[in-house]
């Protein structure tokens, strides 16, 4: 379980708050939805900056042992190779290139990848790992349509293994056959949608 009471991020210039208190219990896909800038972003990198940083900016409570964490910006290592920087992350395992084929992702050097092509190394770099809660925030962002078919797919096999995940998005049909628990976040404030 992670329960969140009065997490709290304040903007310089009066920009808003985003003041968050939920609960996310195990097993569960959730989303978070909202429009931009409406918190959903915020909250997910609160959270992972109050577990992994040990912040004080609320009170946290979390019995989660392993966080994977895919924010929606990343900086990698633009002259590696996509199958040695998995490798490198996941360790030596045959199994890399069986994925790498499954989502069109060709091994090439990490600079010259698109922006679609880099979501899906972080896709996959993410759902690769043994994790209890996986945060993912905005992870169809540039991704074609067949790639989101295949995440939608590999999201459901986590939770089949009987995963946590909290995703942020703009689209909560495109997860409606996996029954999530909807959090709408507006103005900083999330509301649970029963």
């Amino acid at each position: 379980m992670l329960k969140l009471i009065e997490i709290r991020k304040a903007y310089p210039h009066n920009r808003g708050i985003v003041q968050v208190s939920l609960t996310i219990n195990a097993e569960q896909l959730y989303l978070f939805v909202g429009e931009n800038g409406s918190g959903k972003s915020t909250t997910i990198k609160l959270i992972s900056r109050v577990i992994f940083h040990k912040r004080k900016e609320g009170n946290l409570q979390n019995t989660f042992k392993r966080i994977i964490y895919l924010p929606d910006k990343r900086s990698y290592p633009k002259l590696l190779k996509v199958k040695t920087y998995l490798e490198y992350y996941l360790g030596k395992n045959n199994s890399i290139e069986t994925w790498l084929e499954r989502y069109d992702l060709p091994n090439k050097t990490i600079g010259s990848l698109s922006k679609g092509m880099l979501q899906k190394l972080g896709i996959l770099q993410t759902i690769l790992n043994d994790g209890d809660l996986y945060l993912l925030d905005e992870p169809t962002d540039g991704l074609d349509v067949h790639s989101i078919r295949l995440f939608k797919e590999d999201i459901h096999k986590l939770l089949e293994k009987k995963k946590t995940i909290i995703i942020s998005t703009h689209n909560k049909t495109l997860y409606k056959d996996l029954k999530p628990r909807i959090y709408t976040f507006k103005e900083g404030i999330a509301y649970e949608k029963k």
